[in-house]
């Protein structure tokens, strides 16, 4: 038998769209949970200056990723989001 992380996989981080998002201070664990289930979405890294690493699994065209950004933006429980590499 053999066994595999479900926690991250070769080639995982090389796939969607990344985000730099700042989650407004009144976001609790469960309105940032909910926002990452609906978005399909992980957090890479962080807090770092207030700001988490998103990731977006679905590969976009840039149009999309200006729709999606353009979204996120507008959730009440986020404060700032700006595209990231």
């Amino acid at each position: 038998a053999s066994f595999q992380s479900a926690a991250y996989e070769a080639g995982q981080a090389d796939t969607g769209v990344r985000a730099l998002v700042r989650f407004a201070a009144e976001a609790r664990i469960s309105d940032i949970t909910r926002f990452l289930d609906g978005y399909n979405a992980s957090i890479l890294a962080g807090p770092k200056g207030g700001m988490f690493r998103v990731q977006f699994e679905k590969r976009m065209s840039k149009d999309e990723i200006a729709g999606l950004l353009k979204k996120v933006e507008q959730e009440k429980i986020v404060s700032f989001v700006a595209p990231a590499q």
